[in-house]
């Protein structure tokens, strides 16, 4: 106990030696009251920028297969993780009930068959009668107009002939009522055959067996629902993830998106999927409210089963190779100690860098002489736009100096309508990337510390963000520009 007593004082005493030998170099490299600039080197670098979110992983198409009937399980055929195929017999009803109903339909309908024929036979023998009476009558009618026969005997064959006739007219409706009864009986014998056969479950899809929820000899009632029997997930080589994304992300969302993604099983593997479909439906919950955002997914190994927790890192933005300073020089503001050590990029030098319009000009380097390569106008083309360009943001200007509201979005739209008439079919098609790159980037300051020690403003064009560093999309920065992360001063 007392060796451990004195470890811990040697190893308190080297801490705290190390600690005053620190902040004792910290006052030697500057003196009470100098302010210290905290720079850092912009550099050419990756950005990545991610949506965080979870979800349950679950396979594509997964089946409930239920009973329509009621009864007891006679038999169980498939179990869990089972592989079965489409119409393969996984569970058999007790079939005694439905044996027994289809017999009794059988019989009805032997019964209704035999009445059909009864009644054929009636038909065939009321025609004959017909027959008859129509013989006897034509006799009566032959005598009478001979006058061997008074009128009561042809009055009477007259009668003898139309009843005959009406015995086969209800010969005729007996069959055809005979013949829907015999129709009825089938149709029942039909449906019973049918519950004898449903008494056998098939699995409706080829998959695994993921749930089995019987045992042989358990009854299940089918008078509200159909009760489940087994669950079976069609193919676990290929999964999906319900993701819930917040409503400030949503927007960085979009179909065919990169995920990646971990499991806690699994915690060291990363495994990739891809946004197959942003739902519309809102779901809220504790007052914030989220979207389902679906991920396919392959399942290599089917190391991923139904239900795991996927943590996810959906890649709403990329860039490789590009120009990066770090967030901290985003943030950066000179102090007031500092002011004789600024040089504030006035007005007419912001101006010279970014050319007439605000931003919109053709200064060296700028907006329009970087549409004009990446479009390959000619110099028609670019007196057009030009034009176009002055002839907006004289507008603009205008307004703003009699007071009025600048209406930014419709500006916009109106030098794209302009646009449109100069460019080619090749050059409208261009020119929408530039102005969608245009609207995923934005115009901000940063300050570079230059070789005499002096801070001086910059503007540039920024592009997506990650956790760490942002990228440069244009403006006046260079590879190894020294940029201000922070400024400290130094105290007694």
């Amino acid at each position: 106990m007392h060796e451990l007593k004195r470890w811990w004082v040697v190893v308190l005493a080297v801490v705290a030696v190390g600690a005053a030998g620190w902040w004792l170099l910290g006052r030697g490299n500057a003196a009470a009251g100098e302010v210290v600039i905290e720079t850092d080197a912009a550099a050419i670098g990756d950005v990545r920028r991610i949506v965080a979110a979870s979800g349950a992983v679950r396979a594509l198409v997964t089946v409930e297969v239920g009973s329509q009937l009621s009864g007891q399980i006679a038999e169980l055929l498939a179990d869990y993780n089972d592989i079965v195929e489409a119409g393969q017999v996984i569970a058999r009803l007790d079939p005694q009930t439905y044996e027994t109903r289809v017999r009794e339909a059988e019989a009805s309908r032997a019964t209704a068959a035999a009445s059909l024929e009864l009644q054929r036979a009636s038909l065939v023998r009321a025609q004959a009668a017909l027959r008859e009476a129509r013989r006897e009558h034509e006799r009566m009618a032959a005598l009478r107009e001979r006058g061997t026969v008074a009128q009561s005997a042809l009055d009477t064959a007259q009668t003898a002939l139309e009843a005959a006739e009406a015995d086969v007219a209800v010969a005729r409706a007996q069959i055809t009522n005979a013949q829907a009864v015999l129709a009825q009986r089938e149709a029942t014998l039909e449906g019973a055959r049918i519950d004898l056969e449903r008494t056998t479950i098939r699995a409706p899809i080829s998959g695994v067996v993921v749930d089995r929820a019987v045992d042989v000899g358990q009854t299940v009632a089918a008078s509200l629902s159909a009760p489940v029997l087994f669950t079976i997930a069609q193919d676990l080589g290929q999964v999906q993830i319900d993701a819930q994304v917040d409503e400030a992300d949503i927007g960085q969302i979009a179909r065919g998106q990169t995920v990646r993604f971990t499991v806690d099983a699994h915690p060291d593997t990363e495994l990739t999927g891809v946004v197959e479909q942003i739902r519309l439906a809102p779901e809220t919950l504790n007052n914030v409210v989220t979207y389902t955002v679906v991920v396919s997914a392959a399942n290599p190994g089917q190391r991923l089963l139904p239900g795991m927790t996927a943590n996810m890192d959906i890649v709403t933005g990329e860039r490789t190779g590009v120009l990066t300073v770090p967030n901290g020089a985003l943030r950066f503001r000179p102090s007031p100690a500092l002011d004789g050590r600024t040089r504030p990029l006035d007005a007419a030098d912001d101006g010279a860098r970014r050319g007439p319009g605000g931003g919109q000009g053709g200064g060296a380097g700028g907006p329009m002489a970087r549409m004009a390569a990446e479009l390959d106008l000619t110099e028609r083309q670019q007196e057009q736009v030009r034009g176009i360009f002055m002839s907006v943001m004289g507008r603009a200007r205008a307004a703003s100096q009699s007071g009025g509201d600048i209406d930014r979005a419709a500006l916009q739209a109106e030098i794209a309508r302009e646009m449109e008439t100069v460019l080619d079919a090749e050059q409208r098609v261009r020119y929408r990337e530039l102005q969608r790159e245009m609207r995923e980037t934005r115009m901000a300051t940063i300050w570079v510390e230059e070789t005499d020690g002096r801070l001086a403003e910059r503007r540039v064009r920024l592009g997506i963000s990650d956790s760490q560093t942002t990228e440069v999309a244009g403006g006046d920065l260079a590879a190894g520009d020294a940029v201000v992360t922070r400024a400290r001063e130094v105290r007694e």
